[in-house]
């Protein structure tokens, strides 16, 4: 009767968790969805410190924060923002990056919006962070007088692999046209040295002439999320459609006989509103580079951060790529075939709203952030052990 009992409870408890309309404990198998933190001053750049604490940038106040994970306590710092600091619609405190020595040099990476006699601009400058004293100072720019607007300003920021490059996305402020023009900073992917020098390999350097000098790709319309591809060393992209065709895009330069080039990604060539997407009104785009992949070709799901999952805690998803969404507030989760997608997952679909970052904690989780005022900052880890498990006992058979 006592076993009977228990196999009953057993089967309940099986049952039960799987009953439709029931709270969702999984997001997909083996794993869970947590909430970390909330009431988050709306993130756009979530990194982690050697500390293990999780630093990002608060697109609207413009400040500076650093969450403890385990304790939930935030650290907000001073000297942000800096002078002339512009937030409107899209426009603030956005893209960052920590140095791979910060816990030595503490130096930050921030691209932010900004005014200057009345213009709307976007740079790139590096600042100290001294976690002891809760201060950032020093100010170096790196990249000055970006184009910037009320929407498309671009401004994610990635340091290479061997960590002697910075990269940083421009949008085209609104006006495809200079995304086509390499004598604007609009719709254009920039590379230069830690210290802001300009590389003299750059594709189209020209005695350091700007902006031209800086740019590694163009024809971006307003690419927010950038990523080193783990074992190739690409870079990969998200960057936004009009109302359709997001594009996942491979960000690398050419070589024609001798003549180095960074590819065209097409957006502002031919005639609006949608001008060239994917490789629709494509014809005649000069050094044109098409699309890995487009979402979708009948609406757009407004792709934000991209990561490409290197921790231990999912080994089975190591090298996949991970992006986030805006307007259909999706976590995807991609696996690539050297420039294949083979398998595509949604893990979250719009449960949270919109979602603006992604980043892998040095536990091997993945952490988003989502895109409001009192933001939420989401967890996915390995699923934990539930209290419910019955232990039956163990029976031995003699002969």
């Amino acid at each position: 009767m006592y076993r009977h009992l228990l196999w009953m409870m057993l089967f309940l408890t099986i049952a039960a968790t799987a009953l439709p309309g029931g709270q969702a404990v999984r997001a997909a198998p083996g794993y869970d969805i947590e909430v970390v933190k909330t009431g988050l001053d709306r993130p756009w750049s979530i990194n982690f410190a050697p500390d293990e604490r999780l630093f990002f940038t608060a697109r609207n106040s413009g400040r500076l924060y650093a969450l403890n994970i385990t304790t939930g306590a935030v650290q907000t710092f001073s000297g942000l923002p800096p002078a002339g600091f512009r937030a409107e619609q899209e426009a603030g405190m956005l893209g960052m990056e920590l140095d791979p020595d910060f816990a030595v040099n503490k130096w930050a990476y921030i691209c932010y919006s900004y005014t200057d006699s009345g213009n709307r601009r976007n740079r790139l400058s590096r600042f100290t962070v001294n976690p002891a004293t809760g201060v950032v100072s020093g100010e170096q720019i790196l990249i000055d007088n970006m184009v910037g607007a009320l929407y498309h300003n671009g401004c994610r920021v990635v340091l290479s692999p061997d960590h002697q490059y910075l990269f940083v996305s421009m949008g085209d402020a609104s006006n495809p046209s200079l995304a086509q023009n390499l004598d604007s900073t609009g719709g254009k992917t920039f590379r230069i040295f830690k210290n802001g020098d300009i590389p003299t390999d750059n594709p189209f350097y020209d005695n350091g002439r700007l902006p031209r000098s800086l740019i590694w790709t163009y024809g971006h319309r307003n690419h927010q999320g950038l990523a080193f591809h783990p074992t190739t060393g690409e870079l990969w992209s998200t960057e936004h459609g009009p109302d359709i065709m997001d594009e996942l895009n491979v960000l690398t330069v050419g070589d024609d006989n001798g003549r180095r080039y960074g590819h065209n990604y097409d957006w502002g060539w031919g005639s609006g509103p949608r001008y060239c997407l994917g490789t629709v009104n494509c014809d005649g785009v000069p050094d044109f580079m098409p699309p890995v992949a487009v979402f979708n070709t009948d609406s757009t799901v407004a792709t934000s951060d991209m990561v490409f999952y290197t921790g231990s805690a999912f080994p089975e998803w190591f090298g996949d790529l991970f992006f986030v969404t805006l307007k259909t507030g999706r976590l995807y989760r991609l696996k690539i075939d050297n420039r294949t997608i083979v398998e595509q997952e949604i893990l979250i679909d719009n449960q949270y709203g919109r979602l603006r970052d992604v980043t892998v904690g040095p536990d091997g989780f993945i952490y988003i952030s989502t895109d409001e005022t009192n933001a939420t900052l989401l967890r996915i880890r390995p699923t934990l052990e539930r209290p419910y498990r019955v232990q039956l006992p163990l029976v031995m058979r003699g002969e």
